[in-house]
């Protein structure tokens, strides 16, 4: 998945959600993507990974 498309999918999926796009500008993204990774039980992850 290119960069800005992971971009796309991640605003679009937070807007769905009922954030603003203040809001997930503001975020700590890096933070964000922790998480996620959690959630999804990897145990690292690489921002050269992610984009």
């Amino acid at each position: 998945m290119a960069p800005q498309d992971f971009m796309d999918s991640l605003y679009l999926a937070l807007l769905e959600k009922g954030w603003t796009l203040n809001e997930i500008d503001s975020m700590d993204i890096i933070y964000y993507l922790k998480l996620l990774n959690k959630k999804l039980g990897e145990e690292k992850v690489y921002i050269d990974g992610v984009l």
